[in-house]
């Protein structure tokens, strides 16, 4: 028992430090502190269900084997202890997944200049969820009145529908994550298609960046000529916070030339109003981020290139400390032999992790036909307790971090991108932790499924029956999400994907394009962004019009027409979208 208080002690301290560190290291210093402590909540008690959930099922085995020898009222204690946790879990999860989180969001989200605005624009985008809480609050009422002891059966309800969602998402996201991580680190150890693989992504980012250059430099013309036109009234106020989110470097070149002086005000905004420039301002914080997005991407990309280039060298360090030349002789002799083999052996064990839970889901499948479960088997013949919490620990770790991979990887430009170096905006922040929350316990009920005869004894089964006595997702959950969650894996598997967009015509999302030309394009785009990063080390003022020139080069038809050629030929494989 001190053991297990130990270790839980442990692993409790580590998720503590590892959650500040996650929300420190992706959250934008501009984000709210009450948007980061509000993170860091719905994180640690998201990722707390993966300490619970073995140690409940230890005590409840120990129950069962020291029957004899415990006492009535410890063993009750400490079920309604643990019963009362999940409950806890639960509820605060639900609460925070389906009203306070969301609300949140949309009030991050939302471009107006005052709290009020904000939080009519956040109700107004929530209207739907309040709605649908209040027309199931009107029908419990209703059932309650009809039937005194419906009351169990409306929780049942509830917690049924509530999941319906999260195992929907943890079959989608578990089947991503199954095969995509494997592949990512066994083509990481093959160093050529990985370098291969960056120049493409340069490409891409390129791209972007190219976009959103233009998209900024139009809003720019539009915002100087709003200055003009609104010297001196009450909108003035607004304008200039707005101008204030974007570089001034960007309005240099613009100023200069008078012609945007001249321009006459565009009709749209003749009879200005609050809620266009609250639009506007809505739309500047997002390209902003965007921009800064893309140049941290590519900092992260230039120094993953030099390392696969084999441009990690050891020269310098003759007037350096004994201590700084041990450590920059560790890290070449690491990024020049080693790296590889660790990529290599990594993979092999995730896929083997893979493996095993796909065996589980499969057995979920086959439960009807198949008496034995051999998961739970292997982890029943193991006496060690300490042992058995380790692989139950690792098995759900894997399986929460394969669910999770999928939604630190989506990135939708203009809505959600989560990005490290700070560089996740607050809505963003709302959006993961809100669907962190929704899978966290489907994704333990599935992983309860796998190992069926552990589940029928611990209190977060006693807690979470009542979906096994709402027959209807039961017959549902047991039967179609398993086999879905394989589908899904074969389809990431074989790129099935990939070959479906190429038959139905869209072949644009896939990647066909000959590598050497995008190749050579990207050791170009890296090359400039080598050059443009030196040179801002020199001089920060010179370095910014650089970039401007650089931008108004991007943006000039002859470049655009050049990029338009390069994106019909370019193919993207789907799980490339996502990692990009």
């Amino acid at each position: 028992m001190q053991e297990e208080v130990l270790l839980f002690f442990i692993e409790g301290i580590l998720l503590i430090v590892y959650v500040f560190y996650l929300v420190w290291d992706y959250s934008a210093k501009e984000v709210p502190f009450y948007i980061k402590a509000l993170t860091y909540f719905s994180w640690i008690l998201t990722f707390s269900i993966v300490l619970v959930l073995p140690i409940d099922i230890l005590q409840q085995r120990n129950f069962q084997q020291q029957q004899n020898t415990l006492e009535n009222t410890e063993k009750t204690q400490l079920q309604q202890g643990l019963f009362l946790t999940w409950r806890i879990l639960y509820w605060s999860n639900f609460l925070l997944s389906w009203f306070i989180l969301p609300f949140f969001q949309d009030y991050e989200d939302s471009g107006d200049f005052f709290w009020r605005e904000r939080m009519k624009y956040s109700i107004k985008k929530n209207l739907l969820i309040y709605t649908v809480g209040l027309i199931l609050g009107i029908i419990i009422i209703i059932l309650l009145a009809l039937n005194s002891d419906s009351s169990d059966y409306i929780t049942n309800s509830l917690i049924g529908l509530a999941n319906f969602f999260g195992l929907f998402l943890v079959v989608l996201l578990l089947g991503f994550g199954l095969i995509a991580i494997p592949k990512r680190y066994l083509k990481e150890s093959k160093e050529e298609e990985v370098l291969d693989k960056c120049y493409k992504e340069s490409v891409y980012l390129e791209e972007q960046r190219t976009e959103k250059g233009y998209d900024i430099e139009e809003i720019c013309k539009t915002l100087l000529i709003l200055e003009d036109s609104y010297t001196h009234s009450e909108f003035q106020v607004y304008i200039s916070k707005i101008i204030a989110l974007i570089p001034p470097v960007y309005f240099d070149q613009i100023k200069q030339q008078k012609i945007y002086r001249k321009k006459e005000l565009p009709s749209e905004y003749q009879n200005l109003n609050l809620k266009q420039l609250g639009s506007l301002h809505k739309s500047v914080k997002q390209i902003v981020f965007d921009l800064r997005r893309i140049n941290t991407k590519f900092d992260i990309l230039l120094n993953k290139v030099k390392k696969l280039e084999r441009q990690y060298e050891i020269d310098s360090i003759e007037n350096q400390n004994f201590f700084i030349k041990i450590v920059i002789k560790a890290q070449y002799i690491w990024v020049n032999y080693f790296r590889r083999y660790y990529n290599k052996y990594i993979g092999y064990v995730f896929t083997s992790l893979s493996v095993i839970l796909m065996f589980g889901e499969f057995q979920v499948l086959m439960k009807q036909k198949i008496d034995i479960n051999i998961i739970s088997s292997v982890i029943l013949s193991i006496s060690d307790t300490t042992f058995t919490n380790i692989i139950l620990l690792v098995l759900l770790t894997y399986m929460m971090f394969c669910v999770y991979y999928g939604l630190f990887s989506m990135k939708i430009s203009g809505l959600i991108s989560f990005n490290n170096k700070h560089n996740t905006d607050a809505p963003s922040l709302m959006f993961g932790s809100v669907n962190f929350v929704r899978v966290s316990f489907p994704l333990c009920y599935n992983f309860l499924q796998m190992t069926a005869q552990l589940d029928k004894s611990n209190q977060f089964f006693n807690f979470f029956k009542r979906l096994d006595e709402f027959s209807v997702f039961d017959s549902t959950f047991t039967i179609i999400l398993p086999l879905m969650l394989i589908i899904m894996s074969l389809c990431n598997f074989f790129n099935i994907g990939d070959r479906v967009m190429q038959a139905i015509g869209l072949g644009q999302f896939a990647f066909q394009e000959s590598p050497q030309v995008l190749s050579s394009l990207g050791k170009e785009i890296l090359l400039k962004e080598k050059q443009r990063k030196n040179s801002k080390s020199t001089s920060d003022e010179s370095s910014q019009k650089s970039s401007l020139l650089e931008l108004s080069k991007y943006t000039s038809p002859k470049y655009i027409e050049t990029q338009d050629r390069v994106k019909v030929n370019q193919i993207r494989n789907f799980d490339e979208i996502l990692n990009i």
